[in-house]
C-alpha cells in the first residue's frame, strides 16, 4: 500500500480531531438542550398543577369545577380521581393516559400513540384524609420535535463541518508544506551537482523557515567544505608539480647515462632538497586545511615571547653566517601572552625565515619587542629586495607571490599561514616596505591578563 503523503495525514488526522471534538461537543450540546426543554416542561406542569388545585373547591369529600375547564394550558391535560381511584372528572384527555395507575408526588415520562407525555398525580388532602388524586399531563410533541429537529442538523452539520475541514485542513497543510517542497527540489538540484543552489526564503521565525536557513547555512557549508577539498588538490597539484618534475628529471638524466660519482651525489642532494621542500609543502596545507575545517587542535597557555624568537634566532644563526646576515634582536622585559606555543614558534619562522629568504648578503635583520599596554609588539625588518606597494595587500593570500620582487622560490603559503595564527591570537600586523631597501612586519598580540 502506497503510503500517504503529508498532506493527507495532515488532512485526516486534523478531520479525526475535528470530528471527535465536534461529536462531543454535539452530544453535550444535545444533552443539555434536552435537558432544559424537558426541565422546563416538568416546571409549566408543577403549574398547570397549581392551577387545576386553585379551581376546584371542596364540598365535604365531593368534589367539583367552579368553571367546567376542558383545558388548563396549551398541550396540558387533566383527570381528577376520588380517593378509590375512579374518574370522577375528567377533560378530554386520551384513555390510555387515564388508565395509568396513580404514582403519588413523581413526574413520569410515557409514550401513548408515538407521543411523548410527561404526567403527575398530586393528592388532594381534606383534613389530612385523601379526598382525591388530580392527574395533569402534558404533551411533549413540540419538545420532541424540537429535539428530532436538533439531531437532525447535528447529523447535516458535523459531515458538512468535516467536509469544509479537510478541504480547509488540505489547502492550509498544502501551504504550510509548499516550502518544503522547494527545499526537496532545491535538494534534487544539489543532487545533480549544483551546489551554487540555495532556498532564500523569505526571512521566518517559524519551524520551516528556521528549517530552510538551517539548510541554507548546511549548504553553504558544505559548498565550502568542497571548495575546499577541490581547492587543497589543485594547490597540491599545483605547488608539487615543480618539485616532482625536478625530482623526475634528476633521476631520469642520472639513469640515461654513465656519471662521475660527484654528479651523482648532486642529482641525489637536489632530489633530497626537493623532496624536502614537499613535505615542507604539505605540512604546511595539511596545517592550513586543517585549520579551516576547524580540526586543529589548540592548546593555549602563557607564553613568554621573548625566549621563542630567542630560540628561534638561535636555530637560523648558522644558516644566517653562512649568508652573512646579521640578525639583531632586541628585547625588553618579560612579555607574556597567552598563545598557542607550536603556531606562535611557526609565526615567528616564517617571518623570520621569509626575511632571510629575500635579504641577500652582508643584509641585517633586526627584530625588537616590546608591549603597549595591552599588546605584545614585535617588529621584523630586513634590508632585502622589498615588496612593491601594489603587492602588499595580497602578500597574505594562500600562494601569491610578487612576481616583480620574489624569486617564486617559496611556496606561497609562510605568509598565509602567519595571518592566519596572529587571527586566531586576536592580534594584528601591519607591513611596510619599500623596493630594494627592505620590509618591515609589526605584529601585536594581546598579553595575558
Amino acid at each position: 500500500m502506497k503510503k500517504l503523503t503529508i498532506k493527507t495525514r495532515i488532512t485526516l488526522w486534523y478531520a479525526l480531531l475535528l470530528l471527535f471534538i465536534l461529536v462531543v461537543f454535539n452530544i453535550f450540546i444535545y444533552m443539555v438542550t434536552s435537558r432544559i426543554l424537558l426541565k422546563s416542561n416538568e416546571d409549566l406542569l408543577v403549574e398547570d398543577t397549581r392551577q387545576v388545585f386553585s379551581i376546584i373547591q371542596s364540598e365535604g369529600y365531593f368534589l367539583r369545577f367552579e368553571t367546567p375547564y376542558k383545558i388548563i394550558a396549551t398541550n396540558s391535560y387533566f383527570v381528577i380521581f376520588d380517593s378509590s381511584g375512579k374518574t370522577s372528572l375528567a377533560n378530554d384527555i386520551l384513555p390510555e393516559l387515564v388508565s395509568l395507575p396513580i404514582e403519588k408526588e413523581q413526574i413520569r415520562y410515557v409514550t401513548v400513540n408515538n407521543t411523548r407525555w410527561i404526567v403527575a398525580d398530586t393528592e388532594i388532602k381534606i383534613e389530612d384524609k385523601t379526598a382525591g388524586w388530580v392527574r395533569v399531563s402534558r404533551s411533549l410533541e413540540f419538545t420532541m420535535t424540537v429535539l428530532k429537529n436538533l439531531r437532525i442538523i447535528i447529523y447535516i452539520s458535523i459531515p458538512l463541518y468535516i467536509l469544509l475541514a479537510s478541504f480547509g485542513g488540505f489547502f492550509l497543510a498544502s501551504r504550510a508544506l509548499r516550502p518544503i517542497d522547494r527545499i526537496t527540489k532545491i535538494a534534487m538540484e544539489i543532487s545533480k551537482g549544483d551546489l551554487s543552489r540555495r532556498i532564500k526564503m523569505k526571512k521566518s521565525s517559524d519551524e520551516v523557515g528556521r528549517l530552510a536557513d538551517t539548510f541554507d547555512e548546511m549548504l553553504d557549508k558544505l559548498e565550502s567544505s568542497i571548495k575546499k577539498e577541490r581547492q587543497f588538490a589543485s594547490d597540491a597539484s599545483h605547488e608539487l608539480r615543480t618539485p616532482i618534475a625536478v625530482i623526475n628529471a634528476q633521476v631520469e638524466q642520472a639513469l640515461s647515462s654513465k656519471r662521475k660519482l660527484q654528479e651523482y651525489r648532486e642529482a641525489l642532494k637536489t632530489v633530497g632538497d626537493e623532496g624536502r621542500k614537499m613535505n615542507h609543502i604539505i605540512s604546511q596545507l595539511i596545517m592550513i586545511y586543517r585549520s579551516e575545517e576547524g580540526r586543529y587542535k589548540f592548546n593555549f597557555e602563557n607564553i613568554e615571547i621573548n625566549e621563542i624568537i630567542s630560540d628561534i634566532v638561535e636555530e637560523f644563526k648558522t644558516i644566517a653566517d653562512s649568508k652573512e646576515i646579521k640578525i639583531d634582536f632586541k628585547t625588553e622585559d618579560k612579555i607574556i601572552v597567552k598563545a598557542d606555543q607550536t603556531l606562535i614558534t611557526r609565526l615567528f619562522i616564517n617571518l623570520i625565515e621569509n626575511a632571510m629568504k629575500y635579504t641577500g648578503e652582508n643584509g641585517k635583520i633586526s627584530i625588537n619587542t616590546g608591549q603597549d599596554g595591552k599588546n605584545a609588539i614585535v617588529i621584523i625588518e630586513d634590508t632585502g629586495i622589498g615588496i612593491s606597494e601594489k603587492d602588499i595587500p595580497y602578500i597574505f593570500d594562500r600562494f601569491y607571490q610578487a612576481e616583480s620582487s620574489r624569486s617564486g622560490s617559496g611556496s606561497g603559503l609562510g605568509l598565509s599561514i602567519v595571518k592566519w595564527i596572529i587571527n586566531i591570537h586576536k592580534g594584528s600586523v601591519d607591513v611596510e616596505s619599500n623596493i630594494n631597501k627592505g620590509t618591515t612586519f609589526i605584529i601585536k598580540l594581546p598579553t595575558a591578563i
